[in-house]
């Protein structure tokens, strides 16, 4: 696992894998539906985008961790963790795990639910590193703009945009929020 300290960039936790420490968030929503289990210290879930919500974490598993082990699955829940995701920011600590992590802990089984989450209308734009620093933190998709008239007697003004698209032309598309 990556033991890296500082946090990670929306970018790199997006359609990632990671270990995370059963913390406040965490706990609340496994306690609400009765899903904690005492030999489990950790869980593993995948970080994605909900185009309506933010960057969101999907609870698979839950594990247990020793030093210098990988984590060992105590139980895999029910359609991939269906109804047990929380937004990135309530994830408290967490390790993104390798491609090699992955393949040993068989997290890579097919993952239908993500489709409703990549619409294909969305990859293009989601693949532009260019935008990184304009995007809204855990809103991936959300982006600042800066609004002018045509006249110059108006201060031009800030708003928030939800990109839907990026046409052919390499102009965007979007709702300003």
């Amino acid at each position: 696992m990556n033991d890296r300290t500082a946090p990670y960039s929306d970018r790199e936790i997006v359609n990632r894998w990671a270990v995370a420490e059963i913390g406040p968030g965490i706990s609340g929503i496994l306690s609400a539906k009765g899903l904690m289990r005492p030999d489990a210290d950790r869980c593993v879930g995948f970080f994605y985008v909900d185009h309506e919500e933010r960057i969101t974490f999907r609870i698979h598993s839950l594990c247990r961790s020793e030093p210098g082990n990988p984590p060992e699955i105590v139980v895999n829940f029910e359609n991939h963790g269906e109804g047990l995701i929380l937004h990135s920011d309530e994830v408290e600590t967490y390790t993104l795990l390798s491609n090699d992590e992955v393949n040993c802990l068989s997290l890579l089984e097919e993952q239908r639910w993500r489709i409703y989450y990549e619409p294909e209308s969305l990859q293009a734009v989601r693949k532009r590193v260019d935008l990184d620093r304009f995007r809204a933190p855990g809103h991936f998709d959300d982006v600042s703009a800066i609004l002018f008239t045509k006249g110059y007697d108006t201060a031009p003004e800030g708003a928030g945009v939800r990109l839907e698209s990026q046409p052919e032309t390499g102009r965007h598309s979007g709702e300003r929020s």
